[in-house]
């Protein structure tokens, strides 16, 4: 299983990180239900997902973000983006592929 918090992560300089724009109590709530997450979770409630928007990622015919991985370097361009299906994980080695040509 793959877990967002990863030594091999962490090894190559990158730190996950999710946001929604549920409200930081929904997130806690969440999280608690979950038994704990291992990353931070980001509250994109006010301005109502303005940094959703920001990254075009906005479904305004449910006022919410799309399911969405991206990767950004330190440099903040993002470098990888790819949407989701409710219900669909993200590839780990196609993530850590990304990571290495990132870090080369």
């Amino acid at each position: 299983m793959f877990r967002v918090h990863n030594p091999r992560i962490e090894e190559k300089g990158a730190q996950v990180l999710g946001i929604s724009c549920d409200h930081v109590a929904a997130h806690r709530a969440w999280g608690t239900a979950l038994g704990g997450i291992p990353f931070p979770e980001l509250s994109d409630w006010h301005p109502h997902g303005e940094v959703t928007k920001a990254y075009d990622l906005w479904n305004p015919d449910r006022s919410v973000g799309r399911r969405a991985v991206l990767v950004v370097d330190k440099g903040g361009v993002v470098r990888h983006r790819r949407e989701y299906e409710p219900g669909t994980l993200p590839d780990p080695a196609e993530l850590f592929d990304i990571l290495d040509e990132l870090n080369k």
